[in-house]
């Protein structure tokens, strides 16, 4: 494997675009929302599709932990050359102590020796000495200078702690810090790449019992990117800006609930539409999400009926469409 060059990316990403919008590669449409949202997660307001740079590192990392977990002539090359003292993302759990660095490695406490006692490690010599070296000399090690009252007692508490800790007869273990288990995974290095991003989860759509293109339909409801007039306009569409069912201009919040049609859809209280929602809600779960979904895919299909195909707009033929999604 190896670092996928970032023009290659770029272009795997644009057919991956193209085809998200449109459902082919050659076809051109709007791109409703920006590929770095729909590349977050679905806990952070994005589709949870992968970036691949991201992802091409996270796999990589693959070949990184083989160099920490297991031993042979190519590993031991790599590690002396390019990997020495590296603890990016590992844990060291110490038992002989014969395979982890006294002062360079966090093993005792949180952060290296080294970074806790910076003017104790400057003055030692043996500063590349293991845990089990140090506990074979009995802390006998040596310094440069003699070490004045205000580093010894802080020296001796060192070494105080240092005895105290759990030692066992047997190797030391490498760990992931990323994974609770201590197990390396590609998706762990993933989420830990994507831990900064930022945005509203949705999981009231994504947990829904709805079709899945409903659960899209609504993500881009929230995201106020459906491509009503309004929104058409603001992308230098040309044509008339009236609601197909009113003379009204036509926004998302005319659309799916000002708009007379959408009142009286929203005024219906008939018996099959009480039992689509109890036949999707899951116990407990609150009607909101399917009142809505219904509603607006309904709506939607509705406007589209007419926009494209030019069929008429019956209240009823709206209901119908609630009760087959």
């Amino acid at each position: 494997m190896y670092l996928l060059p970032k023009t290659i990316a770029d272009t795997l990403d644009k057919q991956r675009r193209t085809f998200l919008w449109s459902g082919n590669a050659l076809k051109k449409k709007y791109h409703l929302v920006r590929w770095e949202t729909i590349c977050k997660s679905k806990k952070k307001d994005g589709l949870g599709i992968k970036n691949i740079r991201k992802m091409n590192v996270s796999l990589l990392c693959k070949w990184w932990w083989k160099l920490e977990n297991e031993d042979g002539l190519w590993q031991s090359i790599v590690k002396a050359k390019y990997m020495s003292n590296n603890q990016l993302g590992r844990s060291t759990k110490v038992r002989n102590g014969r395979s982890t660095l006294f002062w360079e490695q966090p093993w005792l406490k949180s952060k290296p020796l080294c970074v806790l006692y910076p003017v104790l490690y400057d003055l030692c010599i043996d500063k590349g000495i293991s845990v089990h070296q140090f506990i074979l000399r009995h802390a006998q090690l040596h310094f440069s200078r003699w070490l004045p009252v205000t580093l010894f007692g802080p020296w001796v508490s060192l070494i105080d702690e240092v005895y105290s800790y759990p030692f066992e007869n047997e190797e030391d273990k490498i760990s992931w810090k990323m994974h609770k288990s201590g197990g390396f995974s590609t998706r762990s290095v993933y989420d830990l790449m994507t831990s900064g991003d930022t945005g509203h989860p949705f999981s009231h759509i994504w947990k829904a019992r709805i079709p899945h293109r409903i659960k899209i339909f609504m993500w881009l409801y929230e995201n106020k990117v459906i491509l009503t007039k309004e929104n058409l306009l603001r992308r230098n569409w040309q044509g008339d800006p009236s609601c197909y069912f009113c003379p009204n201009d036509e926004n998302m919040n005319h659309l799916f609930f000002t708009c007379p049609i959408a009142k009286v859809i929203w005024g219906m209280n008939l018996d099959q539409y009480k039992i689509w929602i109890e036949h999707w809600l899951p116990s407990g779960r609150p009607v909101y999400t399917f009142c809505v979904a219904a509603v607006c895919w309904a709506i939607w299909k509705r406007r589209n009926a007419v926009c494209f195909e030019k069929n008429h707009y019956a209240i009823l033929l709206i209901f119908c469409c609630m009760l087959v999604l």
